[in-house]
């Protein structure tokens, strides 16, 4: 299990970066639907279905524009060991198939929800990267096995994302919200109700998509910043450069 080590410099870099690639990238990234209050003195786990490889930055990006929380976000140990850079913007890790790991990263989300600061937690409850039409969505049991040993209340927050290319060179993002609910270990209806819920809020999406819906770009919807950071086209490369917070902010 590899914890998070969150630094402010890095989210303040990493967001600039971020925005100017996923620009890059899409055509927009268009949230349908409304944005669902949350409880604000309490923690958020959000949790999307994950079918592509920006899944992780989606979230990120809606947590800072719509939510600006502590935002943090399970991913695969193998997967951060390559990016070690995510540690700073909230990333921390989990070894699926080792038990001991498995029960430390339990009790380490746990942690993070009791913080006072009330963070954002991202987890994707299929567990792996699955494509977009898969049903069932194949939820494992990891946000229950959180939720029977915390003692609070906890917002749990759906949302959907699917990418489609329409008409244009690149895709565009679409995401879209489920209802917000509140619960304890006690009240949890378990992880089928979970994943029938985002079913039906993956529905919700596939129909707005179809019915040629438009929502907010949350790549415009905010005033330009200043464009000091440079992309390089390699990823790698490019996280390689944020860890050099001196040489970027220059």
């Amino acid at each position: 299990m590899i914890p998070a080590k969150p630094a402010r410099w890095a989210n303040i870099v990493f967001s600039k970066y971020l925005k100017r690639l996923m620009k890059r990238s899409f055509n927009s990234v268009q949230l349908l639907g409304d944005v669902p209050d949350l409880v604000p003195d309490l923690p958020v786990l959000l949790l999307p279905n994950h079918s592509t490889w920006w899944d992780g930055f989606f979230a990120y990006w809606l947590n800072k524009q719509l939510f600006q929380r502590p935002f943090y976000l399970l991913m695969l140990e193998r997967e951060l060991k390559k990016y070690p850079f995510f540690r700073k913007v909230g990333a921390f890790g989990i070894t699926q198939e080792n038990p001991k790991s498995v029960i430390k990263t339990m009790a380490y989300t746990r942690s993070l929800l009791a913080m006072d600061s009330h963070p954002l937690i991202t987890i994707f409850p299929q567990g792996e990267l699955l494509p977009n039409m898969r049903r069932p969505l194949g939820y494992k049991n990891g946000v229950e096995r959180i939720l029977q040993k915390y003692d609070g209340r906890v917002n749990v927050l759906p949302v959907a994302i699917r990418c489609e290319f329409l008409g244009k060179q690149l895709p565009d993002a679409h995401l879209l919200f489920g209802k917000n609910h509140v619960f304890c270990r006690d009240s949890f209806p378990g992880m089928q109700w979970l994943e029938e819920i985002e079913e039906h809020v993956l529905q919700d999406l596939s129909q707005q998509i179809d019915t040629g819906e438009i929502g907010c770009n949350l790549l415009t919807a905010i005033p330009e910043r200043s464009k000091d950071i440079s992309i390089t086209g390699n990823f790698s490369r490019d996280i390689e450069l944020l860890n050099k917070p001196v040489n970027l902010l220059k």
